[in-house]
């Protein structure tokens, strides 16, 4: 790992610390527990992705209405492939760990059950979209 990428590693971690260290004085420590903290961060990854998708969307309604330039859109195209199959990765990782953690029974007991109602009502979403 580079020396650039160690410095921002530890400066993310002294500022998560420090978040964690004002929760605590201001007492909403349990809103910044670890399963909330992934699931702030995989809402972020999913928002990303959503517009990823939209992008990808326009392109290619570009391509098939537009004759010129097709070329530059078609390597457009590629590299927004690339980055949308990076985000779902990164999708399945943060899932992987809110299962690892909501398994663990991280944090406390009402922590763990906002956790889990907001998980299974976003795949009840999802299973009503595939069934639409």
């Amino acid at each position: 790992m580079s020396k650039k990428k160690t410095a921002q590693k530890k400066l993310v971690n002294e500022l998560r610390n420090q978040l964690f260290i004002h929760a605590e004085r201001l007492g909403v420590r349990e809103q910044y527990s670890p399963v909330v903290m992934e699931e702030l961060s995989q809402d972020a990854v999913k928002k990303i992705l959503t517009e990823f998708y939209m992008e990808r969307a326009n392109i290619e309604y570009e391509l098939s209405m537009i004759t010129s330039d097709k070329k530059e859109n078609l390597i457009k195209l590629e590299r927004l492939n690339v980055y949308i199959r990076k985000a779902e990765v990164l999708l399945e990782r943060h899932n992987k760990k809110i299962e690892q953690l909501l398994d663990k029974n991280v944090g406390d007991e009402k922590t763990t059950l906002w956790a889990l109602k907001k998980r299974y009502q976003s795949q009840n979403k999802k299973r009503i979209q595939v069934a639409a």
